[in-house]
């Protein structure tokens, strides 16, 4: 009995093309370019396919979760929420961030998508304070990070938090981090937005001074490393913090959503046009209110083609007075000060023991521990609520109507991750990346530390598989 040998290269265009969708389209893909010419043309096919079947998943409504790589391995990486992340070629970068106990971080990671394992680059050059709540874009081969928040050291008591207004650019060539000495730069920010423009970043809201939040607008020439504050016209978005800023090009960027106080989020959109002596800006009709997050605050949203994606929690799992307290000390509370700053250096007082005869006739008190056990056997926990995906048309939004839509998600309910805030949202190639964020999960006034829960894993959200 004879056989005959087969090659790859004898197999159909459709075959070699299934085959290599297959293979992550990053680093691996990408060096499938260089066997052959026919190889060239099939691996740009794919990428194409794969783009254009991503933006049409979101369209439709139809993207799903895909569980957790095993080789992201959450034990290289700390816990932590409101870091900054941005993507680059084959991988995701991530600076700094906030710990349970408000401990801040300058490390600097990097994911590789291709291999999803965690590399820890160690740059060189003069590095960005320990901080959280910043803003980091992508430039030329270079990240920009600006601005943040830092606990007080718990000695001596009654410190003010620290905001910051530093301007460090990280070089993915040379790795290393270089601070600029920006002339007339802004007031010290944190929790403000940030895209890239031509050779302008601008940086919108967050919190100056401790204050509420603010409604300015900064510019940055990255040619020649001024600030300039921008006039913009009447009426504009209310002053906020903890908002999505989306670019749409080089003269239009979307805000959407923040935080305008301590239990008060904001759930409207704005467009700015970035023209003339005074930038103009345009309030976003919402439409398909029904298919609507509950809330869009501490919630990073993605630009997808266009679309908008963003992540939270659906309307009817929701508890009015749940929302306002976990907003309340996840994100006003770690920024500003408050009433809570003061109390929460005090030493906590032991509860009482209880006078009246106890189980077995003795006198005393069930140790806190077994009593929570107790009423955890008698009402068991409910399961944690997920976070779901929610979709945003904005093919309108620079039209005269500037109209925004919601749109119904067609994926599998209950399927992502535990229900949180202050994470990270990124695009990669035909998959958006999530990675850590917060949890607070308890509604009692106990402190911050007790009640919430942090996160270092990583979670995709990719479009049905689908055979070429």
């Amino acid at each position: 009995m004879t056989t005959m040998a087969c090659y790859i290269n004898s197999l159909p265009d459709e075959i070699l093309e299934y085959i290599l969708n297959l293979i992550p389209p990053y680093k691996d893909l990408t060096l499938c370019t260089v066997v052959c010419k026919r190889w060239y043309h099939a691996v740009k096919r794919v990428i194409e396919h794969k783009q254009a079947y991503f933006e049409r998943s979101v369209a439709y409504g139809s993207l799903l979760w895909s569980s957790p790589s095993p080789f992201c391995n959450p034990e290289k990486i700390g816990k932590r929420h409101s870091h900054s992340a941005c993507t680059n070629e084959n991988s995701m970068y991530i600076f700094g961030g906030c710990t349970r106990a408000s401990t801040t971080f300058n490390d600097f990671w990097k994911l590789d998508l291709d291999t999803r394992e965690w590399e820890r680059p160690m740059p060189m050059g003069n590095y960005p304070s320990p901080k959280a709540y910043s803003s980091m874009v992508y430039y030329k081969k270079s990240f920009i990070v600006f601005g943040g928040w830092a606990s007080p050291s718990s000695y001596p008591i009654y410190q003010r938090r620290k905001l910051f207004d530093e301007l460090h650019i990280y070089s993915i060539v040379t790795n290393t981090w270089t601070c600029i000495e920006a002339l007339d730069a802004p007031p010290a920010t944190s929790a403000h937005s940030a895209t890239i423009h031509g050779n302008i970043m601008v940086v919108f809201g967050g919190v100056n001074d401790f204050s509420n939040g603010t409604n300015r607008v900064w510019c940055l020439n990255l040619d020649t490393n001024t600030w300039q504050e921008q006039l913009t016209s009447d009426p504009k978005p209310s002053p906020r913090y903890g908002q999505s800023q989306i670019f749409l090009d080089d003269k239009h960027l979307l805000i959407i959503g923040g935080c305008i106080g301590p239990n008060a989020g904001i759930d409207d959109a704005w467009v700015l046009t970035l023209e003339g002596p005074k930038w103009k800006w345009d309030k976003v009709i919402f439409n398909g209110r029904e298919w609507a997050p509950m809330r869009i605050w501490c919630h990073q949203a993605c630009k997808v083609g266009d679309h908008v994606v963003l992540l939270s929690k659906k309307r009817q799992s929701n508890q009015a007075n749940n929302a306002s307290k976990e907003f309340k000390v996840r994100c006003h509370g770690a920024i500003s000060l408050s009433k809570n700053t003061i109390q929460e250096n005090k030493p906590r007082l032991l509860p009482a023991l209880d006078p009246d005869e106890n189980v077995n006739g003795r006198r005393g008190e069930f140790p806190v521990r077994l009593r929570h056990r107790q009423l955890d056997n008698i009402n068991p926990k409910k399961p944690k609520n997920v976070l779901s995906i929610f979709i945003l048309n904005i093919a309108k939004v620079l039209n005269d109507e500037h109209i925004a839509t919601w749109i119904q998600h067609h994926g599998i309910e209950n399927t992502g991750p535990a229900e949180r805030i202050l994470y990270s949202l990124v695009l990669g190639r035909g998959e958006l990346i999530l990675f850590g964020g917060v949890h607070k999960s308890s509604n009692d006034s106990q402190s911050e530390v007790e009640n919430s829960e942090v996160y270092n894993d990583v979670h995709f959200i990719k479009a049905p598989r689908y055979a070429i």
